[in-house]
């Protein structure tokens, strides 16, 4: 059975009639405005914190687990690239060392 407007006010009219009108209002105002299967109890409400605790467990483990794989990720391309720049540098080097050996044989010879 839901509570009614009109189910509300025959209350409030039967307890005006036992206890004073203020005391009627003070007790229909700590009633809830809806049914009692809809307020919330403490249980329910530990229930939802564990609930949401749990959650919240699994997306951090879910985001340690991302931040592990682009932490992998990132050790290997950061590998990759110091040993393509490495390469690059050596080679670089050693055609610089031959042109300027070359160079100076060149030099020798003219002189």
């Amino acid at each position: 059975m839901s509570i009614t407007e009109a189910s509300r006010f025959q209350l409030r009219t039967a307890i005006g009639q036992i206890l004073d009108e203020e005391a009627a209002d003070t007790l229909m105002e700590l009633l809830p405005p809806v049914g009692w299967a809809d307020v919330a109890t403490k249980t329910d409400l530990q229930h939802l914190r564990d609930e949401m605790q749990a959650d919240i467990k699994n997306l951090r483990d879910e985001l340690k687990g991302d931040m592990h794989a682009l932490q992998l990720t990132i050790e290997a391309t950061l590998e990759k690239r110091l040993h393509e720049q490495t390469r690059w540098l050596i080679t670089t080097m050693i055609a610089m060392n031959t042109v300027m050996l070359a160079a100076s044989v060149a030099l020798s010879k003219l002189i």
